[in-house]
């Protein structure tokens, strides 16, 4: 099998993909996800723990809420 070989071919900027508003909020705001599951809630708690190492200057925490009916539902708070 034999390949071509190319030169100065632009790399394609990698898609945004932005399901949670983190960038929006702001210090003491909060928004809210329904997890379907314990999975989409792991999914939520671990975009936010990217989120605190890509901007430093920025905090976000994530708690279950107790008294939702949905078990899974967690809030999200930007507290820096």
């Amino acid at each position: 099998m034999s390949l071509e070989i190319f030169d100065n071919v632009p790399i394609p900027h990698r898609a945004e993909r932005r399901a949670y508003p983190f960038e929006e909020l702001e210090v003491d705001q909060c928004f809210m996800v329904e997890c379907s599951d314990r999975k989409h809630e792991r999914s939520v708690r671990s975009s936010a723990t990217r989120w605190n190492g890509m901007h430093p200057d920025r905090r976000y925490i994530v708690r279950r809420m107790p008294d939702a009916g949905n078990e899974f539902t967690v809030g999200v708070w930007r507290i820096l």
